[in-house]
């Protein structure tokens, strides 16, 4: 396990752990399993990383030999046929646009951007391929790819019959699944800015938006076309982390007016929302 970080500790007889880490994603993955036998869990994240690493290579904004910055550079000129992964990726995202009122927004980064842009992605269910009628849309997956990694990891612990497990994403996308060896469900804190203490994941996601300072701001709002500004945090505990990432950037980007129309749309606890001013 070369490329990835790895503790091993047997808790008692029937009860073991490895904690094991390591960054795609430009973030670090941290990930806690459990009883198996150490060889069979490292067998388990190596295969969490290269699951990861292949979606990296997929969606990846930042990377211009991925699969997205083909599309990325090509679709306006013509359809681009895609891999079934990102055809789903793109799909579910156009979706949420639509459950967030338009808050939850991939194509922010495009070149005259506005509220429709998103609306101008073509993708054709029967060539599998994607065009876009507008000319300089960007799509960055990037506020979204967390979420869906959770998911893609959750699927491998099922495969692999893992009951008991804990996949944390840059401390903003967390998965609880079973239970911690020593308690019910996975205790997951917060720091002393938010007004939760922590929180209980029981087969649940933990997912964060915002600002941690008024300086590093992250979300543009596709309506004013502007970071949100002020330091400010959003956290969300759903079922689906796919659910979390487009909801708690929707909540985080729309007014006060708009969100409780956008929470109708999902099953979801809103576990803090600061704004500090």
């Amino acid at each position: 396990m070369k490329r990835i970080g790895n503790i091993y500790k047997q808790i008692d007889t029937d009860k073991s752990m490895l904690y094991a880490w390591f960054s795609l994603m430009n973030t670090r993955i941290d990930i806690i399993l459990c009883d198996r036998e150490e060889n069979e869990l490292k067998q388990i994240a190596e295969t969490i990383y290269d699951r990861l690493h292949q979606l990296e290579k997929t969606a990846n904004y930042f990377d211009p030999s991925s699969e997205l910055s083909l599309v990325n550079n090509t679709a306006y000129q013509h359809p681009v046929a895609i891999s079934d992964e990102l055809f789903g990726l793109v799909s579910q995202c156009i979706s949420y646009n639509n459950l967030t009122a338009g808050y939850f927004d991939v194509t922010f980064a495009s070149e005259n951007h506005a509220a429709d842009t998103i609306k101008h992605i073509t993708l054709s269910e029967q060539n599998r391929t994607i065009s876009f009628r507008k000319e300089g849309i960007k799509i960055n997956l990037s506020g979204y790819l967390k979420g869906y990694a959770i998911e893609a990891t959750r699927d491998i612990l099922y495969n692999h019959n893992m009951a008991n497990a804990l996949i944390n994403i840059g401390n903003s996308s967390v998965l609880g699944l079973g239970n911690h060896p020593h308690g019910v469900g996975w205790e997951v804190g917060f720091d002393s800015s938010h007004s939760a203490k922590s929180v209980k994941l029981e087969n649940e996601c933990l997912t964060t938006s915002g600002n941690n300072t008024t300086e590093r701001k992250h979300i543009v709002s596709p309506y004013s076309h502007q970071y949100v500004e002020g330091a400010k945090t959003i956290s969300v505990k759903t079922k689906k982390a796919t659910d979390g990432e487009a909801l708690s950037t929707g909540l985080f980007a729309a007014p006060d007016s708009y969100q409780e129309e956008i929470l109708k749309n999902f099953e979801a606890t809103v576990i803090n929302h600061i704004n500090i001013h």
